[in-house]
């Protein structure tokens, strides 16, 4: 007998539009309070509560990060379970808004703030906490209200609240002002291994793991295995599937990726819609219990496929910014000749579930693992077809899954993993903690790529844009660049929680110690590298990385091009090499034929 019950009634919970998924600061449910995480923020956060509150002066805690990292959630956890801690604070939720229609977030603040301000503040032992935006905060620091708050603007700067370094929050005593900065700490850390997320781990552990307060587990337990249909519910072998540990770190791994290559912000309510995505199927989620036991009942191979994990997370670009993000880095998008070569197999192959064993880890004790370790069930559903074209279809996307489930639970794995991504993780570690040794190569890495940026030059030289882009000529100078490690913090942690997001790298020249420094994100890296391995940008990589074109303009500047430049004329097949000096004794220029090729 089909089962009335289902699990996808408890699992909507964690869907955006739930009404679970909404914080108020006032109240915290027995499901958040299950569902809550510990994170790193967290003692830091409620060490400073706790110091504040026994403080006989006055104490302004500015709780600063983006939008969706978690502020409102962690003050109404504190709040919900350190009630007499938290009732020694006024707190402020939300800056960004006003409580009079007449006002705007900025005069609120001005309000709320007024015990803060610089002729209130030695007289005030009043107690807030604030949880505000970094924008919201620079624009009232800079409001027609600064004048008034010179104490707490002075306070930001000196902290660099605002800037991209991580900053030092320690409570301090003698000072009315306290500060912790969400922006410093990621969904993810950093290792030698590679970047890891305790965060995310323990959040789908909440959702997996046998605890009598889990909801999803219980659900699971009394009613998908005792559900007629289990076999073949989508959604039941979703759900065990992010039970496999391979499942479970392999999402770890390229929702980091994604968070790293697109900059997303993967707030809790994101992540837990996230998971809710890769459990249930947009088909299967619009469907009442009753249509959706019919459904699954009856449901065919295709649509099968379509409701499997792997094309949750990879075909459903337009659900949400991390699945448009996953979409970018679908597997059956990679170049790699192992792979054409298994594709070509799987096309001709006779046994393809042969194939499938061989390269993935199958149990074989429901419909997906037995469509993927059986002949004769894969024959059978191309039977079921009424033309080559289905089955053509059908084997397509059968090698699609096979594909994607690979990188979930390989046996033997095709490496589908993208190298510079890799790389650049092991350099962003090794630069957050200080390793010179291991930097060694990035540093070289980039200053090619800085000298190829506008075409490659002879040795020691860096081509100069001069007029309009032209292929008769090439101008060059001599630029002797070495590196500039003057920012480099040793960190001597195994596991970095905080630390910086991108490289800043440094240059300077060995003529006159002149120092310029980039911001280099994941994006601007790959570009890179793929300048140093001969790619030469066009006009809109120059449009997207401005900020990098600026930084070359400076870099360029550090060479001998006042002195002299070197010219080079294409003619035909020839080449005639110049050289124009400037003697400087003399006040002339000498232009001159070179015997350089």
């Amino acid at each position: 007998m089909i089962n009335n019950n289902c699990l996808i009634d408890e699992l909507k919970k964690l869907k955006e539009s739930s009404k679970e998924a909404v914080e108020n600061i006032t109240s915290f449910s027995e499901f958040k309070n299950y569902m809550h995480v510990k994170r790193n923020v967290q003692d830091e956060l409620f060490n400073i509560i706790e110091k504040s509150s026994k403080s006989n002066s006055s104490k302004l805690i500015l709780v600063c990060g983006g939008v969706g990292d978690g502020k409102s959630h962690i003050i109404s956890y504190f709040k919900n379970n350190y009630p007499d801690i938290i009732s020694e604070f006024e707190i402020h939720n939300d800056a960004t808004e006003s409580f009079e229609p007449g006002k705007t977030s900025i005069d609120t603040l001005n309000d709320v703030l007024k015990d803060f301000n610089d002729d209130n503040i030695l007289h005030s032992n009043k107690k807030l906490i604030l949880a505000i935006n970094l924008g919201a905060l620079s624009n009232f620091i800079d409001s027609k209200y600064q004048e008034n708050f010179k104490n707490l603007k002075q306070y930001v700067e000196d902290k660099k609240i605002l800037d991209v370094d991580i900053s030092d929050n320690s409570y301090e005593e003698e000072s009315n002002f306290q500060f912790i900065n969400f922006s410093d700490y990621h969904i993810y850390s950093l290792t030698e291994e590679k970047a890891k997320s305790q965060y995310v781990e323990d959040i789908i552990n909440k959702i997996v793991q046998d605890d009598e307060r889990n909801i999803f587990k219980n659900s699971y337990k009394s009613n998908c295995q005792n559900c007629d249909i289990n076999y073949k519910c989508p959604i039941k072998i979703n759900y065990e599937m992010l039970m496999k540990e391979s499942v479970k770190e392999k999402l770890i791994d390229v929702l980091i990726e994604c968070v790293v290559k697109d900059k997303l912000i993967v707030s809790t309510r994101s992540l837990l819609n996230f998971i809710y995505d890769f459990i249930v199927n947009t088909e299967l989620d619009n469907k009442n219990n009753e249509e959706l036991k019919v459904y699954i009942d009856k449901i065919s191979c295709e649509q099968f496929i379509k409701c499997i994990f792997v094309s949750n997370l990879f075909e459903h670009r337009e659900l949400s910014q991390i699945l448009n993000s996953l979409n970018k880095i679908d597997p059956i998008n990679s170049i790699s000749e192992d792979l054409d070569n298994i594709i070509i197999k799987l096309n001709i192959t006779e046994d393809i579930a042969g194939v499938f064993n061989s390269y993935l880890n199958i149990d074989g004790n429901n419909y997906l693992e037995s469509l993927m370790s059986k002949n004769d069930v894969i024959e059978d559903e191309k039977m079921k077809l009424k033309t080559k074209t289905e089955q053509n279809y059908l084997i397509d996307s059968l090698i699609n899954m096979f594909i994607r489930l690979n990188i979930f639970i390989p046996r033997e794995n095709l490496n589908l993993n993208d190298k510079i991504y890799l790389e650049y993780m092991k350099n962003l570690y090794y630069w957050n903690i200080g390793d010179i040794d291991n930097i060694e190569n990035l540093y070289s890495d980039v200053k090619v790529a800085i000298y190829n940026w506008n075409g490659e030059a002879l040795d020691g030289r860096i081509n100069i844009s001069v007029g309009k882009n032209q292929m008769r000529y090439k101008i060059s100078q001599k630029l002797n660049l070495e590196a500039d490690l003057s920012n480099i913090k040793v960190n001597e942690s195994e596991e970095l929680l905080k630390f910086n997001p991108s490289l800043i790298i440094g240059y300077e020249s060995e003529e006159n110690g002149i120092n310029y420094k980039i911001d280099i994100d994941f994006n601007l890296y790959e570009l890179l590298m793929r300048i140093k391995n001969g790619y030469r940008p066009n006009k809109n990589d120059k449009y997207n990385y401005i900020n990098f074109v600026e930084f070359i303009n400076k870099i360029q500047k550090l060479g001998s091009q006042n002195k002299e430049i070197y010219i080079e004329d294409k003619q035909g097949l020839g080449v005639s090499n110049y050289k124009l000096v400037y003697k400087q004794a003399f006040g002339r220029f000498e232009f001159k034929s070179t015997n350089e090729v």
